[in-house]
């Protein structure tokens, strides 16, 4: 064996290499140490790398995407964005204001060390955004079915309609906000279980169909708190807030 692949290295078209005394490597081996798209298994590592040459916030699909075009990510997953998505959100949540990342706007992601000129740059442009969009809704005032409760006419059309009424009702559902945050899961809470008061963790949605359309990880949170619950065989608890109103 050794003399066979002794002469393919002294040969024209090698495919092996000496690496030493009787040590021999694939030629394309020493090919891979010249390049500098070495396949990663790390999420973080390479959204790290497509964030620092891209130089601009991006969505987590829009990162597992590139990650994977240019070699930096290597995964048999079949929902790469996801748990790019999930690794990011986790990161920020564990590592708070240590985090190498930054949540610029819902899904998606900078990086700290571009300090707060570009991150404040990139709030402005959402808020300029945002308000375009309610100058060019202004005509026309869309509002939800009639719910007259507690002071609120009319049922949420979004996300952040279903935190207000979910803030007008959680006590009598039993359960305390701790904390809201804007990263995933956004809310921190307490419910009485028969051991004491336990934490969960909730993520609001208008509906719980679109907590699996952002990619979150249903390992990080317990409770979805919806509008309208349209997700089958959904793995976590669902408050549908619709179907408690018309009760009350």
């Amino acid at each position: 064996m050794g003399a066979r692949l002794y002469t393919d290295a002294k040969s024209k078209t090698p495919k092996f290499y000496k690496a030493g005394a009787g040590k021999f490597g694939l030629l394309t081996w020493e090919k891979d140490k010249t390049t500098n798209t070495t396949p990663t298994s790390s999420f973080k590592s390479a959204a790290r790398k497509v964030l620092e040459e891209e130089k601009r916030p991006l969505s987590f699909y829009d990162i597992a995407a590139i990650a994977l075009k240019k070699g930096y990510l290597e995964t048999a997953g079949k929902t790469p964005e996801r748990s790019m998505g999930a690794q990011l959100y986790t990161d920020i949540k564990n590592n708070s204001g240590k985090s190498d990342f930054v949540q610029l706007g819902k899904n998606r992601f900078g990086l700290r060390s571009w300090g707060m000129e570009v991150i404040e740059e990139e709030v402005l442009k959402k808020e300029k955004d945002e308000a375009k969009e309610v100058l060019m809704n202004r005509k026309r005032s869309i509002v939800g079915d009639p719910i007259n409760f507690k002071g609120l006419i009319f049922g949420p059309l979004n996300e952040n309609g279903v935190i207000f009424l979910f803030s007008k009702m959680h006590e009598e559902l039993g359960i305390f906000i701790e904390a809201i945050q804007p990263s995933y899961p956004d809310a921190k809470a307490r419910r009485k279980t028969h051991r004491g008061w336990e934490d969960v963790w909730i993520e609001f949605e208008y509906k719980s169909s679109s907590f699996k359309v952002h990619g979150h990880d249903p390992k990080e949170c317990d409770i979805i708190v919806c509008w309208e619950h349209d997700w089958k065989n959904c793995p976590l608890e669902v408050i549908e807030l619709k179907s408690i109103i018309p009760s009350k």
